[in-house]
């Protein structure tokens, strides 16, 4: 008589379709990116934890979770959201003590960003996705398991031109975000 402890460690996977863990956001153009990298650099190493890798910085509008093929495509279907450009003024360092995360936000949230990020839950909402409950606080996560650190970090600006489509793929030490849509704003 064989026991659960006796069946296979490795049993194939039952076939079907592929969840995609995926997220809108604001994904910044190489010149941000370094910028934001180089203005953070000191809190980052201070705060130590695990820095977010350079290719992976990015700001979170609406995150969506695993998604099977029909919600991805109906998430798909939601955008172009027309809010026109706008730029955001990332200048405030800040950590949130339960999670251990260490952000750098706009101490000014633009009209258009707030905007942007209600029109694209009405239209995920109107195609069946549950509306996140937390408030909206628009941040780039620059490490986690940080510590707190007293520092003033030199005001980066960023053109947000594009909403972003993205999925997290694992990697052998963390997630790589990978875009996999994008519309003009």
């Amino acid at each position: 008589m064989s026991s659960a402890r006796d069946a296979p460690r490795n049993r194939p996977r039952p076939e079907g379709p592929r969840r995609r863990r995926v997220f809108f956001g604001l994904w910044p153009d190489e010149s941000t990116r370094a910028a934001l990298v180089k203005t953070t650099r000191r809190a980052v190493h201070a705060a130590g934890g695990r820095p977010t890798p350079r290719e992976n910085l990015h700001i979170t509008i609406a995150f969506l979770g695993g998604l099977e093929p029909d919600e991805l495509d109906r998430a798909r279907d939601v955008p172009p959201i027309r809010t026109g450009p706008f730029e955001l003024t990332l200048d405030t360092l800040g950590y949130w003590a339960r999670p251990r995360i260490l952000w750098l936000s706009p101490s000014g949230q633009p009209d258009a960003l707030g905007e942007l990020e209600r029109a694209l839950w009405d239209g995920l909402a109107a195609q069946g996705f549950e509306r996140e409950r937390k408030v909206f606080m628009p941040h780039v996560t620059l490490s986690r398991r940080a510590r707190a650190v007293n520092a003033t970090v030199k005001p980066v600006r960023w053109a947000a031109e594009r909403l972003t489509l993205l999925e997290s793929v694992p990697v052998d030490r963390g997630v790589r975000y990978e875009p996999i849509g994008d519309w003009p704003l």
